[in-house]
């Protein structure tokens, strides 16, 4: 057998940019959310199919779209037109999750904006990843 010495083609990895990740990962945590809140408003209580529903801010910013804490189902009414019903938002998340953790919230926002945080392809890789999986087991049913 002859052995030739022609290089084998390597293929090519197709890069995805920073802002394509972002999106895909935005558009899989946010089905997870308003799948996983059952569709129900975190600020205003109402109830429609989670396809009605929108994944709202607490803090807005693109620095802020993976933090678990920060993001929640909402209603278009108080999502858009209220602005995140922000006063309404806080209420919640204190009676939730305690004031600690709102203040944790404020913190986690003066640091990366004070670094102009970016997510990195890794991290976007890995949050698509977790939501891929996670919405699986929605969907089997395990949660």
């Amino acid at each position: 057998m002859k052995r030739s010495n022609k290089p084998k083609k390597i293929k090519k990895i197709k890069h995805i940019s920073l802002k394509a990740l972002h999106k895909k990962a935005w558009a899989l945590k946010s089905e997870y959310i308003r799948r996983s809140e059952k569709g129900i408003c975190f600020t205003c209580g109402v109830h429609k199919p989670w396809k009605e529903q929108q994944a709202g801010h607490y803090i807005h910013g693109d620095c802020m779209d993976f933090v678990e804490l920060n993001i929640h189902c909402q209603c278009v009414r108080c999502n858009k037109w209220l602005s995140g019903n922000e006063g309404k938002y806080a209420e919640r998340l204190i009676l939730e999750y305690g004031l600690d953790a709102v203040l944790g919230l404020r913190e986690i926002e003066r640091e990366r904006k004070a670094k102009t945080y970016k997510y990195t392809i890794f991290e976007l890789e890995n949050e698509i990843l977790k939501y891929k999986t996670l919405l699986q087991e929605l969907s089997a049913g395990k949660e």
